[in-house]
């Protein structure tokens, strides 16, 4: 049932203003404009920070990459003879774009909360200061304000107070208004624009005033919550009609924007009401309901204003709410301007994008020109190296290399080869790949078992369950799925990072399995179900390895940012961060006994530590010149460096005796030791690639090494 038309034209020109109104004021200061300016051609879609961290240029680079992709399979769908194949592959790309955005998104919002938690470190520090100096905050809670700084998420605050209702409005005003606005416009927000959704999060209070406020009560307010993006909705209310008012402010801004609507004459349709043959009560029912429903247009479109401001891969849901604002009196002229604006600020954005995505995509062909041309170079130097060096090698190695002998080479991988995994009962060989298969072998013959498909990305890493039943992977398609082991099927799969897995790792002891990613993240999860237990935060780039201890209480991560880490599984808890030189950890292990950290790291090293202590025990190094950097940790740590490396290790394995260890290295070797005494035992050769990968059986007399030649070799030590 719709207004009487008077009434409604009213209503539409009574909104029309507002709209370009807020749309010009709340674009400025969503977004401080010394932060928003990225390129001359316009305002971007992101704080200023946010577009310089290298976390937020790794996942453009990947999102474009991505959609080049699809941009390119869209091509190839063209020439599909089956219209049924075309739309489900057109289906499938619509679904994946939805989802990078979305990740995109969600980073997005995670940077800019980790932007602002200084800001509001700041804030919390001077809340009793301010709170003591004006007494009008007593009207407030001051935990709550405590509560809405303290928020993990980053998310726009919507606050609505108590309308200020003037003693000669109808009791049907002062009794029941006040209670229908927060009310509804509470459900309303929940279902579209819920605070814990991935989409355009609204954290809404009905009850945070406890009466009515004016333009210097928001900006008091805001000399409190200045670091988190605020809007309230406050309104007057005479005999005769009603005064709507809307105070803003983004990140970091310090300024306060104060719009207010033209007087809306309520009395005046409430004639026009009675003329149409409505009876008092139901007449004044209708003016709080058009009301109520001006407040949530009101809210819808400061949310979607917000989120349109700082995130490009934002869309409206002010433009899906007709059928909602339908059922209550709305005409969706109203509504009109509001999404008007909304389409103009959304183009504005587009453009932008495409831009910076044009920019981006220039500089990145660029860096691949450079790094096609050094590793050309590299390969050069390395080729005339190796010619140069391999007699001299294979004389100076003959003798050592008589214990292990390599009885098989396994070709099966049309890529790299960068994890190996072997089942408990040393039966089974597992192998993940770049080609985006895994293969399982059987470790006694070499015979290939199966090859499990699925992944749409490289596979980075592969574990085995200590029961030998269950594969988890790891891929740079971002899942983790989960596989029989014997039988081979897909059990399931489930989004693991916002970038690449790097690596799995399974807890021998409990149902849990740790994952990794490029997006500087730990996540750990329930190996039954799936469901994600915790997210462990606390490295600043890439972690490129995880371990479990024997007894499963520990966590150890290796990662870009030059540390390791130790955690508590059950807690989460950072236990120590262990820091060495200023290079990268590419593989960890742990011994058997639990006591000694293995972490190989991009200085030519091996660094052996006490993992309850964090006390380095060796460093095992072969390189002379490299070593140099480690001679000023002290006598008392126990250094113990070898010489004659030739480069750097790319990862580590111990044996089930805790007496050896292996080390995978980019000289195409695989380095044997003496975990006890750090003596160099064998270098084994005959991989023509790096060696991405080792594992060795729980037998301890099988060593299993994967390599950038596309193949696998078992070694059996005599």
């Amino acid at each position: 049932m719709s207004l009487p038309r008077p009434v409604s034209d009213t209503l539409i020109e009574l909104l029309k203003p507002v709209a370009c109104e807020l749309g010009e004021r709340l674009g400025a200061s969503a977004v401080n404009e010394r932060y928003a300016e990225i390129e001359p051609s316009g305002s971007s879609a992101l704080n200023q920070q946010i577009k310089k961290d290298p976390r937020w240029i790794k996942a453009q680079v990947r999102y474009l990459q991505r959609q080049q992709a699809r941009e390119q399979e869209l091509i190839e769908i063209a020439g599909a003879e089956e219209e049924w194949v075309k739309q489900e592959r057109a289906n499938r790309i619509k679904a994946e774009e939805v989802r990078d955005k979305r990740a995109m998104s969600r980073l997005c919002r995670e940077l800019m909360r980790e932007f602002q938690s200084e800001a509001i470190r700041v804030k919390l520090s001077e809340i009793q200061t301010i709170w003591d100096r004006d007494n009008w905050f007593s009207n407030l809670s001051r935990q709550e304000t405590e509560q809405i700084l303290q928020q993990q998420q980053h998310r726009l605050l919507l606050l609505v107070a108590p309308a200020k209702i003037s003693q000669d409005c109808p009791d049907s005003f002062r009794h029941n208004l006040n209670i229908e606005l927060p009310g509804k416009l509470r459900a309303f927000l929940n279902q579209h624009y819920p605070q814990h959704g991935d989409l355009c999060p609204v954290q809404f209070y009905g009850d945070y005033f406890k009466k009515s406020i004016s333009d210097i009560d928001v900006e008091r307010l805001q000399t409190v919550l200045s670091p988190v993006p605020t809007a309230i909705l406050y309104s007057d209310i005479s005999d005769y009609e009603v005064n709507f008012h809307v105070g803003f402010w983004g990140i970091i801004n310090q300024s306060v924007s104060l719009v207010a609507m033209q007087p809306w004459n309520w009395e005046e349709v409430y004639h026009q009401l009675e003329a149409e043959g409505k009876d008092e009560k139901r007449s004044l029912r209708i003016i709080r309901q058009i009301i109520v429903t001006i407040h949530k247009l009101l809210a819808a479109f400061l949310a979607d204003l917000y989120y349109l401001n700082i995130d490009f891969t934002h869309e409206p849901q002010l433009f899906n709410l007709e059928a909602e604002f339908a059922q209550e009196w709305f005409s969706k002229d109203w509504a009109l301007p509001y999404m008007e604006t909304l389409k103009e600020i959304q183009e504005q954005q587009r453009i932008t994008y495409k831009g910076e995505m044009r920019r981006l995509a220039l500089r990145e062909a660029k860096a691949r020109a450079e790094r096609k041309r050094l590793e050309e170079v590299e390969l050069k130097r390395r080729q005339e190296e190796t010619a140069a060096s391999v007699r001299a090698k294979e004389l100076a190695h003959k003798f050592k290399n008589l214990k292990w002998r390599c009885v098989y080479t396994l070709p099966g991988h049309s890529s790299f080869v960068n994890s190996l995994a072997i089942s408990p009962d040393g039966k089974i060989l597992a192998s993940g790949s770049w080609d985006k298969t895994i293969k399982l072998w059987n470790l006694e013959t070499a015979e290939l078992i199966g090859t499990l498909t699925g992944h749409s990305d490289r596979v980075n890493s592969v574990a085995i369950s200590s029961d030998g039943k269950m594969l988890v992977s790891g891929s740079s398609d971002e899942t983790i799925k989960f596989w029989n082991l014997h039988s081979g099927d897909l059990l399931c799969t489930f989004p693991g990072h916002s970038m690449e897995v790097n690596s799995v790792a399974i807890n021998p002891k409990r149902q849990v399995i740790a994952s990794c990613g490029g997006d500087n993240t730990i996540k750990l999860w329930n190996l039954r179900s799936g469901e994600l237990l915790r997210t462990l935060m606390g490295h600043s780039d890439n972690v490129n390895a995880v371990v479990f201890s024997p007894d499963g209480k520990i966590l150890a991560s290796g990662s870009s940012d030059a540390t390791s880490k130790v955690w508590d599984v059950e807690s989460g808890k950072l236990l120590r961060t262990l820091s060495g030189l200023n290079v990268g950890v590419n593989s960890v292990a742990i011994a058997p006994d639990g006591q000694i950290l293995a972490s190989v790291s991009n200085d030519y090293t091996i660094k052996l530590r006490n993992l309850h202590t964090g006390s380095l025990l060796r460093i095992l190094n072969t390189n002379s010149a490299k070593g140099k950097g480690v001679a000023n940790l002290g006598m008392n740590e126990a250094l113990h460096i070898l010489q004659n490396y030739v480069s750097r290790g790319d990862s580590v394995a111990i044996s089930g005796d805790g007496l050896t260890l292996a080390s995978g290295c980019d000289d195409n070797t695989i380095n044997i030791w003496n975990l006890q005494t750090g003596e160099l035992l064998s270098a084994l050769k005959g991989h023509s690639g790096t060696v991405y990968s080792v594992a060795i059986a729980p037998s301890g007399n099988i060593l299993v090494s994967g390599s950038a030649d596309e193949t696998i070799k078992i070694w059996r030590c005599d």
